[in-house]
């Protein structure tokens, strides 16, 4: 009995333990609460006592009560929408000549210049590159583009043929050794004459013919070169082998526009004075070109002349003669003097009289275009 009785005084000991440790929780944890709670209050009364005094401050309107906020300030909407891109023309030109380029050169605002898409109405007369280059290919009008994106500039450039520089084709007569062998003496012709004669020489000088016109040649090569001429020579040196028909087919193929066949002449010990060949109208083979070489001849003659002091003998038809006969160019054989004249001889083969013959020859050419 006793036994039992104690046994229900150590159980109810123990759960009076248990009620009293339950208890203590309860109470620590309710204690935690409640300071958390002490902690906020002060924040919230502060952050309420804030809104009260704005609120008090701020003035209200009679109809709606709405309290407008002081310095009221609207922000600038933000957008996605890019600046818009502008093309202006930095660098332009409205003409250009053929074969030549020109840089065209625009300025862009919001956009990178390197994407610039360049473009030309016409490519046969005009192409232009990624960089906006053009180049003119031929006469006409284009219009230059320049695109970015939808903005873009635009101008007419209107390409125009360069003025071709005058080619003059110069003869030497004669050469080192001549050749008797035969050629027609024009198209189609059945007379045959010799390829290349041998020439005369000097009577004073005894310097030949192939080497005096080889000289005046090559210095009248020079001086029409300084005075913006093209110059083609079917010679330029002695020891070849041309006959007088492939002579004037070289200045044909060339593109020469006139021809000037160099010569001297042989006579008696009084004949003196320079001359111009050149074929006539009813020449079966070159008869079109009679009346621009007449002209050729008599210009070349005049300025020769004059500054030379040599006597003018005029212009002379001649039909006769294989090198003028092949020719598709308006053409003269300049005879400058007489080999066989020991004063025009001296005279040629000076170096002062060949500057004054080319200053002339030259000045002659000059006419002929003017």
């Amino acid at each position: 009995m006793r036994k039992g009785i104690e046994v229900m005084r150590k159980n109810r000991k123990k759960k009076s333990g248990n009620v009293i440790l339950l208890l203590l929780a309860l109470f620590c944890v309710g204690i935690g609460i409640w300071l958390a709670a002490s902690e906020n209050a002060p924040i919230r009364s502060n952050k309420l006592d804030e809104r009260t005094a704005q609120a008090a401050a701020s003035p209200q309107t009679e109809e709606t009560g709405y309290t407008p906020k002081e310095n009221h300030v609207v922000e600038p909407k933000v957008t996605d929408t890019p600046a818009p891109v502008s093309l202006k023309w930095r660098k332009k030109t409205t003409k250009l000549k053929v074969g030549k380029t020109y840089q065209f050169k625009v300025s862009i605002k919001n956009g990178n210049a390197e994407k610039i898409h360049w473009s030309v109405s016409n490519k046969k007369i005009a192409t232009i590159s990624a960089k906006g280059v053009l180049k003119g290919k031929k006469k006409g009008t284009v219009t230059v583009r320049a695109k970015y994106q939808k903005a873009s500039v635009s101008c007419r450039v209107k390409i125009a043929e360069t003025k071709r520089k005058k080619i003059i084709g110069i003869d030497p007569g004669h050469q080192q050794t001549g050749n008797a062998a035969l050629e027609p003496m024009g198209p189609g012709s059945s007379t045959r004459k010799a390829k290349v004669a041998g020439g005369t020489s000097g009577t004073s000088t005894r310097i030949p013919e192939y080497q005096l016109t080889m000289t005046v040649a090559k210095s009248l090569k020079k001086e029409l070169e300084t005075r913006g001429y093209g110059v083609v020579m079917t010679r330029t040196k002695n020891n070849v082998n041309i006959s007088n028909k492939e002579r004037a087919e070289k200045i044909n193929k060339s593109g020469a526009d006139i021809c000037v066949r160099l010569h001297a002449d042989g006579g008696g010990s009084s004949a003196r004075g320079a001359s111009g060949l050149y074929p006539s109208s009813q020449n079966p083979y070159v008869g079109s070109l009679s009346s621009k070489s007449y002209k050729l001849s008599q210009s070349i003659l005049k300025k020769y002349c004059a500054a030379t002091g040599i006597k003018n003998r005029g212009s002379v038809k001649r039909d006769d003669l294989t090198g003028t006969n092949w020719s598709k160019v308006p053409v003269i054989v300049l005879e400058m003097g007489f080999m066989t004249n020991s004063a025009e001889d001296q005279y040629m083969a000076s170096k002062k009289g060949q500057k004054a013959m080319v200053q002339g020859i030259a000045d002659g050419i000059d006419a002929y275009y003017k």
